[in-house]
């Protein structure tokens, strides 16, 4: 595993990132094993002055482009080595199977301590799912008594937390809420590891399975919580979830949205 940016990359991800470098020619810089410099094919470079870095981001592993010399577009590179944007995204799904993901994988991609995920206060659990490893991440209601569990099949890809069929949609973390009418303010996020990072923080988050997932119905467990922080990250579900329950009308005065970049 390489380290970078709180972010641990595997040896196969370290493998297709080398592999996307050669698309830009042999003369390239290496700083580090996620940090290179190429030559970008859009200006006619011959000193290196194109970044292609391998970052983490919410989707997984991605190579970051940024031409320093002549600020080149980037939809330009894209097409001079024939790529498209999602080509420069890991995925690490293989003919429909899952990659499969344990709790220290998991740990170690949201630089979260493995002991803390394990503790009582999150629960999650190594098992399996359809013959992959999984994460079981499970879901109590207000009371703190088990209802369900939805399981991490995967780091990176489309869909990366699943569910058994038939089980009820529901928001996650309900047994925090009195934390959150104590401090007076709730984040409200997309996602278990939205949570479990806040959690870890001391930050009193519920979250929703997915941002098409909120339901009005479920206003009601934000009552006596007079500050909602809408937390919208830079991506499409994020805008939706905001748009969602800013359209509640219980809501809509306690809500504050909080853009990250």
């Amino acid at each position: 595993m390489v380290l970078q940016n709180g972010a641990h990359f595997s040896p196969e991800v370290l493998d297709w990132y080398r592999g996307k470098l050669e698309l830009f020619g042999e003369g390239r810089v290496e700083k580090s094993p996620t940090d290179t410099d190429v030559l970008c094919p859009v200006h006619g470079d011959h000193n290196p002055s194109l970044g292609a870095d391998l970052r983490e981001n919410g989707r997984g592993p991605k190579i970051v482009l940024n031409c320093r010399s002549q600020g080149c577009e980037y939809q330009e590179i894209l097409d001079a080595v024939g790529l498209k944007s999602g080509d420069l995204y890991y995925r690490a799904e293989s003919n429909g199977k899952p990659a499969g993901c344990t709790v220290a994988q998991y740990a170690s991609a949201k630089g979260l301590p493995e002991e803390f995920l394990r503790s009582d206060a999150v629960a999650c659990e190594d098992t399996e799912w359809w013959g992959v490893p999984a994460v079981e991440i499970p879901y109590a209601d207000e009371e703190g008594e088990y209802v369900l569990s939805r399981y991490r099949i995967s780091l990176a890809g489309e869909k990366k937390v699943v569910s058994k069929k038939g089980d009820p949609v529901m928001p996650y973390g309900l047994n925090r809420l009195d934390d959150a009418r104590e401090a007076g303010y709730a984040l409200l996020v997309e996602g278990e590891s939205d949570c479990h990072s806040a959690w870890h923080h001391g930050l009193p988050a519920i979250g929703t399975p997915g941002a098409n997932t909120w339901k009005p119905e479920w206003s009601p467990y934000l009552d006596g919580i007079p500050r909602i922080l809408v937390i919208v990250e830079p991506d499409g579900g994020g805008r939706e979830l905001w748009e969602k329950v800013v359209a509640v009308d219980s809501l809509f005065r306690r809500l504050e949205k909080v853009v990250l970049s």
